[in-house]
């Protein structure tokens, strides 16, 4: 990621696109129980909400190398948070 805006902005939008796709389930299966569906939308914000806060406060500011391996983990769990849609089917 070129800046923590940036990131920050992808974070935002892939959690809108998967908190669509649950509302989505939900509309278009109607008779399955959304207990599923539920708690990967509360799996999905908590994720977000996580990551959000981890690019707000790195732990180290000063040491660029730590620095870049703490960002390139946040990259890394942003991209696990798909597979968070899996619970759902």
């Amino acid at each position: 990621m070129a800046s923590k805006r940036h990131l920050k902005k992808s974070i935002n939008n892939l959690t809108f696109e998967l908190v669509s796709e649950c509302f989505s389930y939900k509309v278009f299966h109607p008779k399955k129980k959304n207990n599923k569906t539920d708690a990967a939308l509360e799996n999905i914000v908590k994720t977000r909400n996580d990551l959000i806060h981890r690019s707000n406060h790195p732990t180290d500011k000063k040491d660029y190398k730590k620095n870049r391996t703490y960002f390139q983990e946040i990259t890394k769990d942003m991209k696990a948070m798909v597979s968070l849609m899996d619970d759902i089917g």
